[in-house]
């Protein structure tokens, strides 16, 4: 089962841009759903390079094993994704200066948000194996510039107040010469936990500034 979700809107800082795809602080829109079977369908969505993606989990961590007796079942339940408000834009600004500053919009260096999510389930010995994918856009800000960036991305699968998963990533991204945006894409393929009895899960995505190493 594969669901991806897109979110649209538009503002960065005091000044304006023409991408689409970018979203205003808190809105969470639902525009599309689809489902597949077969490897990759995560990254297939997403238009990310399997490849690619392979060099940006994070040092260290364990990928959950697809196992290949694994099950996908259109009815099984995959808990939906969510986007808790303020975390779906991440600024980032010269060292020494705080959001909340005067005039610190006019010294933004670019804004990340996340425009798309996918997740996708499938059963296997008790338990449900989740993919997760986010996608979004970054622009350079008045005093950005070309190169390369990290940007702190969180994926936690709750129960009430249980974590039951919960990893934050480094993702890489680049600015090229000569240009003022980009996009990227992130795919965790670590979570598994045990089947769900009920349908009282839920996945956060978002922009975590950490620091690192927290659960």
């Amino acid at each position: 089962m594969r669901v991806a979700y897109k979110y649209e809107g538009e503002t960065v800082g005091n000044f304006k841009t023409s991408l689409t795809g970018i979203i205003l602080a808190g809105l969470l829109l639902s525009a599309c759903t689809s489902s597949g079977s077969g490897p990759g369908k995560v990254e297939d969505t997403l238009g990310v390079d399997p490849n690619q993606q392979a060099g940006q989990q994070q040092s260290g961590q364990q990928t959950a094993g697809m196992p290949e007796d694994e099950i996908q079942d259109p009815r099984m339940y995959c808990p939906n994704i969510t986007l808790r408000a303020g975390t779906e834009t991440h600024d980032v600004y010269p060292d020494g200066v705080k959001k909340e500053d005067e005039g610190a919009a006019s010294k933004l260096r670019y804004r990340a948000t996340i425009t798309e999510t996918v997740r996708d389930c499938a059963s296997a010995n008790g338990f449900t194996n989740i993919e997760v994918g986010v996608a979004g856009r970054f622009l350079s800000g008045p005093t950005g510039a070309s190169g390369d960036f990290t940007m702190p991305i969180r994926v936690a699968v709750v129960r009430g107040d249980e974590v039951l998963y919960s990893q934050l990533h480094q993702v890489p991204a680049a600015i090229p010469p000569g240009r003022t945006n980009g996009t990227f894409s992130f795919v965790d393929k670590a979570i598994s936990i045990p089947a769900p009895r009920q349908r009282n899960i839920v996945i956060y995505v978002g922009f975590d500034e950490g620091p690192y190493g927290t659960p």
